[in-house]
């Protein structure tokens, strides 16, 4: 018995011995922890503040190809050689939803790498898709570059951004979005403003639309959030082809007199009568 247990051991040997590309292929399907000495542990001798990247996920060699020429140069590259950055992380977050769409996003398009917010070298904790991101508050991150949009929340009517009510990846979706049409504006903005979805059976045609048809989302210097004040809003597309809104309010078809022109105070705003802007389950005119 333990001389054919030696002969076995003997052929085991020379089978791998002489088969290089089965070990390859044995080391390509499994991913190595992070302190094999092969890699990482290696790394670390130079790398130290960087050795909790990726941590349990992948080895150095994952994304920074070409290890043993990058040992043996006399002034080793700062930075990693291979394939282009993005192209590196979407090799392992290709099957990732989140991500999928990167590769035709605005962000991709303006020339925005995935280290331009995220820290690859720092550690991802399960559960929490913003672990690698550059900054603990997104917001701040996203207003490194859209500084324009950032001061907007200081107008007077604003999204509470800055007081942490809600974040930017709240409404936008940083690696790329799935659609491109209005109505997905929309779709979002009710989210958060469900009462506001209806069904009507009369509806206002540019809130079903797109929510920024009349509203700024980021701030605005008007009473929420409107992209400018009434009446000149509402005239952008109602015009008024009779004299109904010269009347009196007791001679107008109103729900109620108030003995007042209509075109005086009243028509400052236009929802003192039409307040059922977003649609109406009893009024053509959104009034009620």
């Amino acid at each position: 018995m333990r001389h054919t247990s030696t002969l076995l051991g003997i052929a085991a040997s020379c089978l791998l011995a002489f088969s290089p590309g089965l070990i390859a292929a044995n080391q390509d399907s499994a991913t190595l922890p992070a302190d094999h000495p092969s890699t990482a542990s290696v790394c670390a001798e130079c790398h130290e503040s960087e050795s909790q990247i990726h941590a349990n996920h992948a080895e150095c060699t994952s994304c920074h190809l070409n290890a043993s020429t990058h040992a043996a140069a006399k002034s080793p590259r700062k930075t990693a050689p291979g394939l282009p950055e993005t192209e590196q992380c979407l090799a392992c977050h290709k099957n990732d939803d989140a991500r999928m769409n990167f590769a035709v996003s605005d962000h991709h398009n303006a020339g925005v790498a995935c280290a331009d917010c995220h820290g690859v070298h720092s550690p991802k904790v399960k559960g929490n898709d913003l672990s690698l991101a550059k900054a603990e508050d997104s917001s701040k991150l996203c207003a490194t570059c859209h500084r324009d949009v950032l001061a907007r929340f200081d107008m007077p009517s604003h999204h509470p951004v800055k007081e942490g009510g809600v974040s930017c990846v709240g409404c936008h979706d940083q690696h790329g979005s799935k659609t491109v049409s209005l109505q997905s504006n929309t779709e979002r903005c009710l989210t958060c403003h469900q009462r506001l979805r209806g069904p009507f059976a009369f509806e206002h045609v540019p809130a079903v639309e797109d929510c920024s048809n009349c509203h700024d989302p980021h701030g605005a210097p008007t009473r929420r959030l409107l992209a400018a004040a009434q009446p000149m809003l509402c005239l952008q597309c109602h015009s008024l082809p009779n004299n109904r809104h010269g009347q009196t309010a007791s001679t107008a078809t109103t729900p109620e007199a108030l003995n007042q022109p209509v075109s005086g105070a009243l028509l400052r705003r236009c929802t003192n009568c039409h307040s059922a802007v977003h649609g109406s389950t009893q009024d053509e005119h959104l009034r009620y």
